[in-house]
């Protein structure tokens, strides 16, 4: 696996770029203001996924769209580096907003947060925290009840056309219908104690901008 850093003027901590990653992503909307209000705001962001998972080829391996952000988890596989993608997902994203909306100005607070899942184990607390944010937020009772992102995927074998399996899902049983039993199990009857931890976790990986 090769990996870089990539330094920028703004004294942020080094981002780990390369082949063969997987990030943890986050995007936050400005001022933390609610810009996916209606379904079709939805589908818009969901529709230049799809185009940028055909123009990159990078793999889409689970996602969450909030309302007021929205949470990917996305392996690099080949030259187009996840600033790349980002970048054009996000000002794609910003500039047909804002021409469907007739606005102009920020859509994104600063740039993206990302983190290096680096072990089987990150990875799944990674699944398991964007698959329950609705239900933290209080916007639904059940994962299941939210359509914009993967857990009906994992869990129920629901088609998605953008996400392709995390690898360590792939090896929770040998037989699908054992993987979707055991994820369903492990993201529904999480302890209050084990979605505390995993906040935490996913919390203290975020880069935290240098001081000069």
């Amino acid at each position: 696996m090769a990996l870089r850093l990539q330094y920028s003027y703004c004294m942020r901590i080094p981002r780990v770029i390369g082949k063969n990653i997987c990030y943890h992503v986050r995007s936050q909307c400005n001022n933390k203001e609610f810009r996916f209000e209606t379904d079709d705001d939805f589908y818009l962001y969901e529709n230049i996924l799809e185009e940028y998972i055909n123009k990159y080829g990078f793999h889409l391996n689970n996602y969450t769209l909030m309302h007021t952000h929205v949470h990917l988890i996305i392996t690099i596989v080949n030259d187009f580096t996840i600033d790349r993608v980002m970048r054009s997902i996000n000002q794609v994203f910003s500039l047909k907003y804002n021409r469907l909306k007739s606005r102009s100005g920020h859509l994104w607070l600063a740039r993206y947060k990302s983190s290096v899942i680096d072990s089987d184990e990150y990875g799944l607390c990674c699944m398991r925290y964007l698959d329950r944010n609705t239900v933290r937020a209080g916007i639904v009772k059940d994962p299941e009840d939210w359509p914009w992102g993967g857990y009906n995927f994992y869990a129920h074998g629901k088609s998605n056309r953008l996400i392709t399996p995390f690898p360590t899902y792939l090896g929770l049983d040998d037989a699908e219908i054992g993987r979707r039993e055991k994820y369903r199990k492990f993201v529904e009857q999480v302890m209050p104690s084990e979605e505390a931890r995993d906040k935490e976790r996913i919390q203290s990986r975020w880069p935290k901008r240098q001081h000069r």
